[in-house]
C-alpha cells in the first residue's frame, strides 16, 4: 500500500500490508498501516480512498499517527454533508415523468450527478448499472441521475450508452442546491429526507451497496 500526497491531499493506491521492502536490495520492515473513519471504524483502503476523495477540493484534515507497534493510523474527519437534511427535490425525466416531494416521500434516493463529457462519470456507469439491478423491483429506492445538459442532446447519447438510472436533463438548479464541487458526485439521501453518504467517485462498491440496503430496511 502506498499513500501519496499531492497538493495536500492523501491519495492511498493498492493494500495496507506488513513485512519487508526489498527495495534496491535492502531488507527493511514495512509498518503495518490502517485506517479508520471519523468515528474510529476500521475501514478498507478503498473506503478510506472514497472518504477522503469526497469533497476533494476541501484542504486534508486526514490524522495520521505512528501507534506503540510502529503501526501507522490514517483517521478521517466527517465528511460535512452526511446527517445534513437533504434540499426538496422537484425533477421531470427524459422520459415526461415527475419526481417531487410527494412522489419520493418515504423513498430512499440514490443520486448522480454527472455529464457526458467527463470520463470519471463515464467510466463508473456500469458498476452504477449493476447498483440499481441489484434493486430493481424494490420500490422503497429511487436511482435518478442528474446532468445540466439538454434533454435532446442527453437522449441522444442515452441512444448508444445504457444508464439504468432514472435521467434527468437540464438539472442544472437542482443540482445546485446540494452546494457541490466536481464531478462525479453520488449521494444516498435516507427515508428520513437527510444525506447519509456522499461520494465522488467510488471505489468501495460494497460499501455503498450495504448503505443503500440499510437505508432501504429502515422503517418510513
Amino acid at each position: 500500500m502506498a499513500l501519496i500526497l499531492q497538493g495536500g491531499m492523501f491519495f492511498a493506491i493498492g493494500q495496507a500490508r506488513s513485512g519487508t521492502d526489498e527495495t534496491r536490495g535492502a531488507s527493511r520492515p514495512v509498518p503495518n498501516t490502517i485506517f479508520r473513519d471519523s468515528d474510529g471504524k476500521l475501514i478498507s483502503n478503498n473506503e478510506f480512498v472514497d472518504i477522503r476523495l469526497a469533497n476533494f477540493h476541501h484542504p486534508d484534515k486526514t490524522l495520521v499517527k505512528t501507534l506503540e507497534d510502529g503501526t501507522i493510523e490514517f483517521r478521517l474527519q466527517r465528511v460535512p454533508q452526511e446527517g445534513a437534511a437533504a434540499p426538496q427535490l422537484t425533477l421531470q425525466t427524459i422520459d415526461g415523468k415527475i419526481l417531487d416531494a410527494e412522489t419520493l416521500k418515504g423513498k430512499v434516493l440514490v443520486l448522480n450527478f454527472w455529464f457526458i463529457g467527463c470520463p470519471a462519470c463515464i467510466s463508473e456507469t456500469p458498476k452504477l448499472n449493476e447498483l440499481a439491478g441489484i434493486f430493481a423491483g424494490t420500490d422503497s429506492v429511487v436511482f435518478i441521475a442528474m446532468t445540466y445538459e439538454p434533454g435532446e442532446k442527453v437522449k441522444k447519447y442515452l441512444a448508444r450508452q445504457k444508464f439504468d438510472y432514472r435521467v434527468v436533463a437540464d438539472a442544472g438548479p437542482a443540482m445546485k442546491s446540494f452546494v457541490f464541487s466536481g464531478y462525479p458526485k453520488n449521494i444516498v439521501i435516507g427515508k428520513d429526507g437527510k444525506i447519509v453518504y456522499w461520494r465522488s467517485t467510488v471505489h468501495a462498491w460494497a460499501k455503498f451497496e450495504s448503505i443503500v440496503r440499510a437505508e432501504i430496511e429502515k422503517p418510513t
